[in-house]
């Protein structure tokens, strides 16, 4: 889910951040279009990877959640979007927690 909503991100960036007003460089709006994009495939690569219990698939999926906290932090209290950046946190917190359950640390160790 994670990975679809950070993928929608780039043609809302599109059409919002490029289309539809006047960036101050329509370079560094594609760079976040294509950001977005890319991010998104790779949530959603790494995703599938977890759900096939990929040895490799955990620690990448740790620090993007571990690089999303500041975001969703920074976005929440400094920049005072809440409704934006709550719930990057809780995405963040909640995939951490379950990738250290001791069920999902039984599920990667055997393998």
């Amino acid at each position: 889910m994670e990975g679809i909503v950070v993928f929608a991100l780039g043609p809302i960036l599109l059409v919002g951040g490029i289309l539809m007003s006047r960036p101050d460089s329509v370079g560094r709006a594609w760079a976040g279009v294509v950001m977005a994009l890319g991010a998104g495939v790779l949530i959603v690569f790494l995703a599938r990877a977890l759900s096939q219990v990929a040895s490799w698939s955990r620690a990448p999926v740790v620090v993007i959640q571990i690089l999303a906290a500041p975001v969703g932090y920074s976005v929440a209290f400094p920049a005072q979007q809440p409704l934006y950046g709550i719930p990057i946190l809780a995405a963040a917190a909640t995939v951490l927690y379950l990738l250290f359950t001791p069920e999902s640390k039984l599920a990667f160790f055997q393998r």
